[in-house]
C-alpha cells in the first residue's frame, strides 16, 4: 500500500512536498524535546559510555551550539555525538536498548561494511552517534550518508543506496568542558573542527546551511551507503 501511495504522489508531483512538510513537523517536535529534555538525555548517554571507559564527544550541531551559543541550537532536531570507531563496542545497540533507548537505524558502507552512524531515540530526543576513523596522519574523519539524489529512502535502500560525504577534522585530544551544568568531552581543537566543517564564518548563524554554500573541507565520496533498521 505504501509503495502504491508513493507512486501516486510521485505521479502527481506532490511526493517531495508531502515529505518536506512531514519532516518539518517532526523536526519541530524533536527540537522542542531537545530544549526540554536534551541535557538529561545527553548526560545519560555520557554516563553510559563512561561506565565502559568510552569517550563520546560533541560534533556537528551539538559542537557548534556549545561553542557558539553555549547551549543547544534552538532549531536543532537531533543531538550529534562522535566516537572513535576503534572504541565502538560490538554490543553498543544492546547497551542503548538495555538503558531504555529505541534503536532507529544504522548506516554502513556496502563496499567494506564500515558502520558510519548509529541512531537512537530516548524520551522523544534523537541521538546520532558518528564514528570517526583514521583519515591521514593529521586527521580523522566520519562519513555520514546524505539523502538520495532523487529517490525516496526506501527505494534507495533497496537499490543503489545513499551518497557519502567525508568530514575530515584535525586529530586532537578530547578535554572535559562544562555544558549546561554538566561535564562532557569536546575536541581541544574545536574551533578548527568547526572551520573545517562549517567554513570560516561558522560563528554567524545560518539556519539553511548546506556544504554547497560554504568553503569547507568536506569531500564527496563515490562510496554508497545503506540502512539497517532491524538490529
Amino acid at each position: 500500500m505504501r509503495k502504491f501511495l508513493v507512486k501516486i504522489a510521485s505521479a502527481l508531483g506532490i511526493y517531495k512536498f508531502i515529505v518536506k512538510k512531514a519532516n518539518k513537523y517532526i523536526e519541530k517536535k524533536e527540537a522542542k524535546a531537545i530544549k526540554e529534555r536534551g541535557i538529561d538525555v545527553l548526560a545519560k548517554v555520557d554516563a553510559m559510555m563512561r561506565e565502559r571507559n568510552i569517550k563520546v564527544f560533541f560534533c556537528f550541531g551539538l559542537l557548534l551550539g556549545a561553542y557558539r551559543e553555549k547551549g543547544f541550537i534552538p532549531y536543532d532536531f537531533d543531538i550529534d555525538l562522535g566516537m572513535l570507531a576503534s572504541e565502538r563496542p560490538d554490543n553498543i545497540i544492546d547497551i542503548f536498548k538495555e538503558n531504555g533507548f529505541t534503536f532507529l537505524k544504522q548506516s554502513y558502507i556496502k563496499s567494506n561494511g564500515r558502520i558510519t552512524i548509529d541512531q537512537f531515540k530516548y524520551d522523544g530526543v534523537p541521538i546520532d552517534i558518528y564514528y570517526y576513523y583514521d583519515f591521514d596522519e593529521q586527521r580523522i574523519a566520519c562519513s555520514p550518508p546524505r539523502k538520495h539524489e532523487f529517490k525516496d529512502w526506501r527505494t534507495a535502500n533497496e537499490t543503489d543506496g545513499f551518497p557519502t560525504f567525508i568530514f575530515p577534522v584535525q586529530r586532537t585530544e578530547f578535554e572535559e568542558v562544562e555544558f549546561l551544568g554538566h561535564k562532557f568531552y569536546m575536541a581541544a581543537k574545536a574551533e578548527s573542527w568547526l572551520r573545517d566543517i562549517y567554513g570560516e564564518d561558522f560563528m554567524t548563524p545560518v539556519r539553511e546551511w548546506t556544504e554547497k554554500t560554504r568553503k569547507t573541507c568536506i569531500i564527496a565520496s563515490p562510496e554508497r551507503q545503506y540502512r539497517r533498521l532491524d538490529l
